[in-house]
């Protein structure tokens, strides 16, 4: 089991760091409880892996409330939002969300709401708004990075409430507890060198805590994981044996995923050194996969990608122990992304009419699509093409 979630904390108390920002939510909800409902809901700002999520929750289970969590991840739309919060943006009551007789306390929690784009997911902040204005029930939004144009109204109407990333101190106190309760033995040296390189981030520094307590080396783990070149990423990704190192390389680089997929999925298809029954079985889980992304990205179906964020860990995770090793081959299909920059495509149009078409005899279509990438893999000494390979990679 994840520390992150082993201890997570259980009331507000446990929650470390931010107190002056905390006193602040705990404040609006109890005057919120009270019938002072100058705000319709708080919108808590600051980046991922510093508390919030877990503050929210800590924070209902003092004040007895269910929460009704809605993830970016999951609902974009007003449609999706209305289908999980209708009894509170419609006309029916609460009882579907507790399933009993009596209407019970509840508190809505939406999260990642930044994520949410006002005008490519179908009135999705409008809804949020329109839920909270009836003032049915208390409401807590997190966003990492809220957009002061495009979440203006939100921020307006919201009490604006910013969480801080924790101190080394902080850190180190967390770290100490967690050490504590697990009985294991962590020098101090570890513990710092930790809390001063996780930038803040509690549940970085509890992932990396659990590393160390199974004999990982710190100083590797620690090495920066997010904002990596592509081919950096493939080459840490492939050479980790830890779940929870990959699993923080991929939300750190999420922007990659689809990439980092499909390059496993040529190097799975291109390995000869891995068992038969190891390849069959990893196919079919990229199948899966596959599907997984396909929908997400013809429906925009964002829902998905929570499980998308949960099986490519593993899957990766597995391809290593089966023997998957990067060979520096980036796939064919990765030219497609590449020619898609228009002045690339320019410059490689360019260079296919006045030097290339001559001699290649094909359609500049079959050219870019199936050609180029063949000859990327062959030692060729010519000028004009070494000098387009190194515009592409």
């Amino acid at each position: 089991m994840l520390w992150t979630e082993k201890y997570r904390p259980r009331n507000v108390e446990d929650v470390i760091g931010n107190e002056e920002a905390k006193k602040q939510v705990i404040k609006w909800l109890v005057e919120w409880l009270r019938g002072n409902k100058d705000y319709p809901g708080v919108l808590l700002a600051g980046p991922p892996g510093i508390g919030k999520t877990s503050f929210v929750y800590a924070l209902a289970n003092q004040f007895n409330l269910h929460v009704i969590e809605l993830n970016a991840s999951d609902v974009r739309t007003a449609q999706q939002i209305y289908s999980k919060v209708g009894s509170l943006g419609r006309t029916t009551t609460l009882d579907s969300f507790t399933g009993n007789k009596q209407r019970k306390n509840i508190l809505i929690f939406f999260d990642e709401v930044d994520g949410i784009d006002p005008k490519a997911d179908s009135g999705g902040l409008k809804a949020i708004l329109e839920i909270a204005n009836k003032r049915e029930a208390p409401i807590i939004a997190a966003a990492n990075f809220p957009d002061p144009i495009k979440h203006k109204e939100l921020i307006n109407t919201f009490k604006y409430i910013v969480f801080r990333p924790l101190t080394p101190k902080q850190i180190i106190i967390l770290l100490k507890r967690i050490v504590r309760n697990e009985g294991i033995t962590i020098s101090d040296e570890n513990l710092s060198n930790i809390a001063t390189k996780v930038n803040g981030d509690a549940r970085l520094a509890v992932n990396l805590l659990q590393e160390a307590s199974l004999g990982l080396d710190i100083d590797i783990t620690l090495t920066p994981m997010e904002n990596l070149p592509f081919e950096e990423l493939i080459k840490r990704l492939s050479t980790s044996y830890s779940i929870i190192e990959i699993k923080n390389l991929l939300n750190s680089n999420s922007n990659y995923l689809e990439d980092v997929f499909y390059t496993y999925f040529d190097l799975i298809t291109r390995s000869n050194n891995i068992p038969f029954e190891d390849k069959v079985r990893l196919l079919e889980y990229s199948t899966k996969l596959n599907e997984l992304f396909g929908k997400m990205n013809k429906k925009r179906s964002f829902y998905l990608f929570r499980y998308i964020t949960t099986m490519l860990p593993w899957f990766i995770y597995s391809a290593n122990r089966a023997g998957v090793v990067y060979d520096g081959r980036i796939p064919g299909y990765r030219f497609k992304l590449f020619i898609q920059n228009r002045k690339f495509r320019e410059h490689l149009n360019q260079i296919y009419q006045e030097k290339l078409k001559f001699f290649m005899h094909e359609s500049y279509r079959k050219f870019i699509s199936e050609t180029l990438p063949t000859l990327r893999y062959i030692n060729i000494n010519d000028e004009i093409l070494t000098e387009l390979f190194q515009k592409v990679l």
